[in-house]
């Protein structure tokens, strides 16, 4: 069980870690908070967190690369940014960033190699 502070989720993540969070609008300790927009899922493998923890309460950043997850197959892989450009380049990945107030669950993925992966149980249900 995940409560405030020391004791959320957020306290026990690590870098490279699989997470599942919320964007758009939703509600922490009942107050809805927000770009008010419908809330959406999104994933993300977390590369950096910058996070103070206290008694009752967290605040801070979680910073990471995005990834699409196929919820029927388990498939995990890095969403690639539209290259604009004709010429062949690598892939452009896009960096993001969430509160630890939008972090739902911590996923364990089984990384096959550096860019995909697969999912060790089911997408969480989300009601």
């Amino acid at each position: 069980q995940f409560g405030r502070g020391d004791m959320h989720l957020s306290a026990i993540l690590n870098d490279g870690d699989t997470v599942m969070y919320q964007t758009g609008t939703w509600e922490v300790d009942g107050v809805e908070v927000g770009d008010g927009s419908p809330a959406q899922i999104q994933y993300c493998k977390v590369d950096t967190m910058q996070i103070v923890w206290t008694h009752n309460c967290e605040h801070g950043y979680i910073h990471g690369f995005p990834l699409d997850i196929d919820g029927e197959t388990g498939d995990v892989s890095f969403s690639q940014k539209e290259n604009d450009n004709d010429e062949e380049e690598e892939e452009i990945l896009e960096f993001v960033q969430c509160g630890p107030e939008q972090l739902i669950a911590r996923l364990p993925v089984e990384w096959v190699n550096d860019r995909f992966g697969r999912l060790c149980l089911p997408l969480p249900p989300l009601n």
